[in-house]
C-alpha cells in the first residue's frame, strides 16, 4: 500500500514538471539592442541579445559585412516574486566596424531548451572617424590638441582614448576605446597596459589583451592595438582625459661596424643587416593628446531621501519566506537589482514602513562584469513585532538614470502575510497542600519513619562493565585510521600543488604555450583571409617565443643568425623563419597554400622544442 502511494506521488511530481517546463519554454522571448545605434569608424557599440524565460541559451551571430563582433561575456538572472519564478539570460558583445554607411545586423538566431528563436534586425549607421577625415582612425590635428609626443615626432608610433561620449555624470559608467598605432616594421614590446593620466577618473575595467588589426591612416598602412574599458568620473567640471603606456622600441644593431678590415662581403648591404642585425630595447612612453570631456553634478532637484548614489538603469525584484509564522518569527527577504551601472554604490532596497518591524543587516552578493547587465542579491532577516500585521510593506530603491537627466525610484509589491497567533500559555500546576502533621504519639510516628530508612548490605555484589568506550571498537579506529590517511595525502598534494604554481620555469612555461596556442589561431585566421602580414607577424613572434624560452633568451632578441647557429643547416624551423624575413624585407607574396604548409610546419617543429 506504501510503495503504491510513493508510485502516485512521483507520477504527480512528475507531470507537474512536465507542465511547469513546457509553460516556461512557451513564454521564451528574445530580443537584441544596439547602443548606440549611431558611431563612429574608431569607435564601437554594444550589442545584447536577451532571452526572457530561459536560464541558458545559445546565440548565434549572422555575418555581416563590414561589421566585427567580440564577446563581452554573459549575465544570467533568476527572481522569485510571490511564488512566481522567472529567468532570463543578456549577452553582450562590441560591435566595430570597417566601413562607414548603413548597416543591418541579424535577425539572430539563438537556441534555448532545444527550438530556435529569432530576433528583429537592429540596424545601425557608422559615420567617419571623429578624428580623421580619411576612412580610418588618425590622430587628431589642431589648436584644441595636445602636442604630439616624442615618439610621435619619430613617426614610431600614436596614442588615443575615445570615450564614447564626452559629456556625462559623476558616478556615470562610460565605455572608451584605446587605439595604439605603429608604423609596419617596429618591433615593439608593451611593458604594461594603458593607464589613466590624472586623479579625476577612475578606472573600472580594461582588456588584459589588445585586439590587433591592420588599418590604413591617411593611405599608410599601420598595426592597429585596441583596448576596450569602462571609466567613471569622481568630481564635476571640465576635466582633461588622457592615458599613456610604456613600451620598448626594438632598435635593430649591425652585426659588423662598417669600414672594419674585417667586413664580410656582403657587410655593408642592407638587406644582410636586416637579416642579421639583433636588436636592443630602448624605453619609450607613448600618451594621448588630452581629451576634454565635461562632468555634469548630479541634480538636487527631485532627488529622492532614500538614494545613495546608484547611477545607472536598474530593476528590482522581491520575494520574501517564511511569511506564515508567528509573532517574533524571522521573515527573509531576497531582493534582487539588475541592469547595468555602478553596482558600487547599489545600496538595499528600504522598507516604506517599518513601524512593527524589527531589521537586521543585509548581506550582498555580485555577479555581472561592468560592461554588461549584472546582478546584485541582497538577503535580510526582519522580524514581525505587531500581532495585527498583514503583509511585508513595498519595498524602494531610487536611482538616477542618466539618459533621462532624472531619478527613477522602484517599489516593489506588498507581500501577503499568514501569521499564526500566538500560543496560549499554559497555566502552572497547581501547588499540592502539604500533609496533614502527625500526631504526637509515639506509636504512629514510628512506622511512618521506617519508610524512609534504606538497609545497608554487608557484602559486595561482583562488578560487571556494560559500556565499551568508541576509541576500544576496531570498525571505530579503522575509520579514523583511513580517514587520517586521506587527510594526509590531502596535505602532501596540496603542498606539492602550491610549490608547482610556486616554480618560475613551470609558470613561464604555461604563459608561453598560452601565448603560442593564440599566435597559431591568428595564423591560421589570417591564412583563411590571406592576410600576408598579420601571418608573417605572428608566426615570427611564435616562433622567437619559443625558442627564447627554450634556450634562456628575451623572445625579441632572437634574429635568423640566432637560429642559423642552433639549429642544423638542413632544419624545416630555420628555412620557415628565412622565408618569412625575405617575404618581409623582399616584397615576396605568400600564398594562401604556402602560408597553410608554414603553420603546419611552425605546429610540427615548435612542439619538438616544447
Amino acid at each position: 500500500m506504501l510503495r503504491n502511494n510513493v508510485a502516485r506521488l512521483w507520477l504527480i511530481v512528475s507531470l507537474l514538471y512536465c507542465f511547469a517546463a513546457t509553460g516556461w519554454a512557451a513564454d521564451v522571448q528574445v530580443s537584441a539592442e544596439l547602443n548606440p545605434s549611431t558611431f563612429a569608424q574608431d569607435q564601437g557599440a554594444e550589442l545584447v541579445i536577451t532571452v526572457n524565460g530561459a536560464s541558458s541559451a545559445q546565440p548565434e551571430l549572422p555575418a555581416a559585412e563590414g561589421l566585427r563582433f567580440r564577446s563581452l561575456g554573459q549575465s544570467s538572472q533568476t527572481s522569485w516574486v510571490n511564488g512566481q519564478v522567472s529567468a532570463s539570460v543578456a549577452f553582450s558583445f562590441i560591435v566595430q566596424a570597417e566601413k562607414i554607411g548603413q548597416h543591418t545586423i541579424g535577425p539572430v538566431k539563438v537556441t534555448a531548451d532545444g527550438k530556435t528563436y529569432t530576433t528583429q534586425p537592429v540596424s545601425c549607421t557608422v559615420s567617419p572617424a571623429q578624428n580623421s577625415s580619411g576612412t580610418a582612425a588618425v590622430p587628431p590635428t589642431g589648436s584644441n590638441s595636445a602636442p604630439q609626443t616624442e615618439e610621435e615626432s619619430e613617426n614610431i608610433g600614436f596614442l588615443r582614448i575615445l570615450p564614447q561620449t564626452d559629456k556625462f555624470y559623476a558616478g556615470q559608467l562610460v565605455p572608451f576605446t584605446i587605439k595604439a598605432y605603429f608604423k609596419p616594421g617596429r618591433r615593439i614590446h608593451l611593458k604594461t597596459t594603458p593607464s589613466l593620466i590624472g586623479e579625476n577618473f577612475l578606472l573600472q575595467s580594461l582588456d588584459q589583451e589588445p585586439s590587433q588589426q591592420q588599418e590604413q591612416v591617411n593611405g599608410e598602412q599601420f598595426t592597429a592595438l585596441t583596448w576596450y574599458g569602462v571609466l567613471s568620473a569622481i568630481k564635476e567640471g571640465t576635466a582633461a582625459l588622457s592615458v599613456q603606456v610604456d613600451a620598448d622600441l626594438m632598435v635593430r644593431e649591425q652585426s659588423q661596424p662598417h669600414g672594419s678590415p674585417f667586413d664580410a662581403p656582403f657587410s655593408n648591404d642592407p638587406f644582410f643587416d636586416d637579416f642579421f642585425g639583433r636588436y636592443t630595447p630602448r624605453e619609450i612612453k607613448l600618451a594621448s593628446p588630452e581629451k576634454t570631456v565635461t562632468v555634469l553634478s548630479l541634480p538636487n532637484k527631485n532627488r529622492p531621501a532614500d538614494f545613495k548614489g546608484a547611477v545607472g538603469m536598474f530593476s528590482l525584484a522581491v520575494a520574501a519566506s517564511g511569511t506564515d509564522g508567528r509573532p517574533g518569527d524571522p521573515i527573509t527577504l531576497k531582493m534582487k537589482i539588475g541592469g547595468s551601472g555602478n553596482f558600487d554604490s547599489v545600496q538595499a532596497p528600504e522598507l516604506t514602513d517599518s513601524k512593527g518591524w524589527k531589521l537586521y543587516p543585509a548581506s550582498a552578493s555580485f555577479i555581472g562584469q561592468p560592461r554588461g547587465k549584472s546582478e546584485k542579491t541582497f538577503e535580510q532577516a526582519i522580524v514581525p513585532v505587531g500581532s495585527n500585521l498583514t503583509a511585508v510593506p513595498p519595498l524602494h530603491f531610487s536611482y538616477f538614470d542618466p539618459a533621462a537627466g532624472d531619478y527613477v525610484t522602484l517599489k516593489s509589491e506588498p507581500i501577503p502575510l499568514q501569521l499564526q497567533q500566538a500560543a496560549e500559555p499554559v497555566p502552572p500546576p497547581a501547588q499540592q497542600q502539604p500533609p496533614p502533621p502527625l500526631k504526637n504519639k509515639k506509636n504512629q510516628a514510628e512506622p511512618k519513619a521506617r519508610k524512609h530508612f534504606v538497609f545497608l548490605r554487608s557484602e559486595s555484589e561482583k562488578i560487571v562493565r556494560n559500556f565499551q568506550p568508541l576509541y576500544e571498537k576496531h570498525w571505530f579506529l579503522t575509520t579514523m585510521a583511513g580517514a587520517g590517511c586521506c587527510l594526509v595525502s590531502g596535505l602532501l598534494l596540496d603542498l606539492r600543488r602550491k610549490k608547482l604554481e610556486s616554480n618560475p620555469s613551470l609558470v613561464l612555461r604555461k604563459q608561453v604555450e598560452k601565448k603560442i596556442a593564440r599566435h597559431f589561431r591568428e595564423m591560421k585566421a589570417a591564412a583563411a583571409a590571406k592576410d600576408q602580414e598579420r601571418f608573417r607577424l605572428h608566426c615570427q613572434e611564435a616562433v622567437q617565443k619559443r625558442t627564447g624560452a627554450a634556450w634562456g633568451r628575451a623572445p625579441e632578441a632572437i634574429t635568423l643568425a640566432d637560429l642559423s647557429e642552433r639549429l642544423p643547416a638542413d632544419a624545416p624551423l630555420l628555412a620557415l623563419f628565412a622565408r618569412l624575413e625575405q617575404s618581409s624585407y623582399a616584397a615576396q607574396h605568400l600564398e594562401k597554400a604556402e602560408m597553410e604548409a608554414m603553420l603546419q610546419i611552425a605546429q610540427q617543429e615548435l612542439d619538438k622544442l616544447a
